[in-house]
């Protein structure tokens, strides 16, 4: 599994073994599943893996075939990661969650391994598909990272921009001349974040606009020590009443707003491999903190554990 593009393929293996060792490399590669009933004697398939850390990518081709992964099986395997498929040629049906999906080439589909799902690859297969730390993405994507969109149509400009990244990448990842998994997982990351903002916000009205606006200039903002409502006022030309009234449908105050999102980006920090020679002072004070007591605090209250445990729990 660690060799630099580890292959497999059907022809290695006797023919009335062939469908149950497919099964056996589909677990293996992409944790447990439900293969259905073997297609007959004449199955092909082929595989070429690679994987560093957590970070896997998998080009795969396969005859007609299905599996299901169900709760079970997410018991049974642990396993909790975040993987991005794209259609080369052929056609896959994938029901996640109840929700049928239908692929074709072009096609990208964005699944995770804690749902319950099925394919059913319905004629001759090859895709590539990109596995990385579900943890790495609850980090960039806090609050909607479990409602994901699923697929993206192959005219659509997301799947175009995820489909050209993962295609450039993935020859060299899997002849192993890009070793950086953890850079790779981010500048990925950094690739879905703006794909799944390619969408177009709902219309607004004008106070959702204001907050948005606001929202806005303080994530740009985290890292300066002064933000302060006063100054986010000043800056949108508002008054500091207006401010605070545009935060009163919100769960938090603006102030505590500032606090949450620099909570997230050092947590974020925290879990990036990437950024382990960096101390967690050095990381707290570059997202606007002033007091390493205070922002300790501040983390356990709000994720339930201390900063240092954190890292021990990502690392």
């Amino acid at each position: 599994m660690g060799e630099v593009g580890s292959s497999w393929r059907t022809s290695s293996v006797p023919t009335g073994d062939r469908y149950a060792a497919w099964e056996g490399m589909l677990r293996n590669v992409y944790g447990s599943w439900q293969a259905g009933r073997a297609p007959g004697e004449a199955f092909d398939a082929a595989m070429v893996h690679h994987s560093v850390g957590g970070f896997q990518i998998v080009d795969c081709m396969c005859d007609p075939c299905g599996a299901t992964r169900t709760r079970a099986d997410i018991g049974k395997d642990g396993k909790e990661a975040l993987t991005i498929q794209l259609v080369l040629s052929g056609k896959e049906n994938f029901t996640i969650d109840e929700k049928r999906i239908v692929l074709g080439a072009g096609d990208v589909l964005i699944w995770n391994t804690l749902q319950p799902m099925q394919f059913e690859v319905v004629e001759k297969l090859r895709k590539l598909s990109v596995t990385m730390p579900l943890h790495r993405v609850r980090s960039w994507l806090p609050n909607s990272w479990h409602s994901i969109e699923n697929s993206l149509p192959h005219f659509s400009p997301g799947a175009e921009f995820l489909s050209s990244f993962i295609s450039a990448m993935s020859p060299a990842f899997l002849a192993g001349s890009l070793p950086d998994s953890d850079a790779l997982t981010e500048s990925l990351l950094g690739v879905l974040v703006n794909v799944l903002g390619d969408r177009g916000p709902a219309p607004m009205g004008l106070r959702e606009m204001q907050l948005d606006l606001v929202k806005r200039y303080i994530a740009e903002n985290l890292a300066d020590p002064a933000l302060s409502p006063e100054m986010i006022a000043g800056a949108r030309r508002i008054s500091l009443r207006y401010l605070h009234a545009l935060f009163e449908g919100e769960p938090v105050t603006a102030q505590q707003h500032i606090i949450l999102q620099r909570l997230r980006r050092c947590r974020r920090d925290l879990g990036n491999p990437v950024m382990v020679a960096r101390t967690i002072t050095d990381i707290a004070f570059s997202w606007g903190f002033q007091n390493s007591t205070h922002f300790s605090r501040r983390f356990k209250a709000e994720f339930g554990m201390s900063p240092q445990d954190y890292r021990v729990t990502c690392h």
